[in-house]
């Protein structure tokens, strides 16, 4: 019995082409499915970037509007950066306590002053604030606190205070000008009390000097992984000056190295804010 033709097995040239075929379609599946699963890491890694950067930005923006003082640019050391920057911080002063109401006057030359309070309506100043007579142009840094509520006194370092003639070169040792008004009926004197606030981005991390609160605490662990050294500077009006009505650009970047996920580590995501200054009741920083 003979075999009919139409009946033959595949030849091998055939199968190879088919196997071909069928790989090459394979391949291409595998490349659309490997790009898909890429690409869903990718937007991963970038909203964990960015929502780091807005953490922290947000926080920023509601200090720096909240905040008493003409902010400044610093290094990592602390120490102002003139010019527009950029800088690797900023500085500014925030509204802790007041107003305290002064129990006496205050003779030019003097060191200590006298205030007074209502028991449990205010915190007693504390040592490392700033003392602030917005009255006087009085600003200065408080080094010693002794009494209680109903006479306080305050021991003041690094102070600063209005343009006089002669001039005197600021900051000084003792109080300039003598703090006068609290017996002629008139009214009282006041002041305030401050604290100093800065963020630096330092090893990469966003770092928070200040009033330690929850909201701050919650900062340091968001904002890490800063790829942008100097990301503080002040904006420049279209002729060059200091740009007066903003305080401070923001521009923060973002990496999230511990973010693993088809070997996707990290995402860049850039943030650019403008501060304009809401209150200022602070001469000096």
């Amino acid at each position: 019995m003979k075999l009919c033709s139409k009946a033959r097995g595949i030849k091998l040239v055939e199968l190879a082409i088919t196997i071909v075929i069928v790989s090459v379609i394979g391949l291409v599946l595998y490349s659309l499915l490997n790009i898909s699963t890429i690409l869903g890491a990718k937007n991963s890694a970038v909203n964990t970037a960015h929502q780091q950067a807005r953490v922290a930005m947000v926080q920023m923006l509601q200090d720096l509007h909240s905040a008493i003082s003409l902010p400044y640019l610093v290094d990592t050391n602390g120490n102002q950066v003139g010019g527009a920057g950029p800088a690797a911080g900023i500085a500014f002063q925030e509204w802790s306590a007041g107003p305290y109401k002064f129990k006496s006057d205050a003779a030019a030359g003097a060191t200590v002053v006298h205030i007074t309070y209502p028991s449990g309506q205010q915190p007693a100043p504390a040592v490392g604030q700033r003392f602030i007579v917005p009255s006087h142009q009085i600003e200065a840094d408080i080094t010693a606190v002794g009494g209680g509520s109903g006479d306080t006194s305050v021991t003041l370092g690094n102070i600063s205070g209005p343009a006089l003639t002669p001039a005197v070169t600021y900051p000084t040792t003792t109080l300039p000008i003598a703090i006068t008004g609290t017996t002629s009926g008139v009214g009282d004197v006041i002041c305030y009390v401050a604290d100093r606030c800065s963020y630096t981005v330092i090893n990469g991390a966003l770092q928070w000097q200040g009033p330690t609160t929850t909201s701050h605490n919650k900062l340091f662990a968001m904002g890490g992984d800063i790829t942008n050294t100097l990301p503080f500077s002040t904006p420049l009006t279209p002729a060059g000056a200091l740009y007066s009505r903003f305080v401070a650009a923001i521009n923060l970047s973002t990496a999230d190295p511990n973010y693993s996920n088809r070997q996707f580590k990290s995402a860049n995501i850039f943030l650019n804010g403008q501060v304009p200054l809401k209150a200022r009741l602070t001469t000096y920083q």
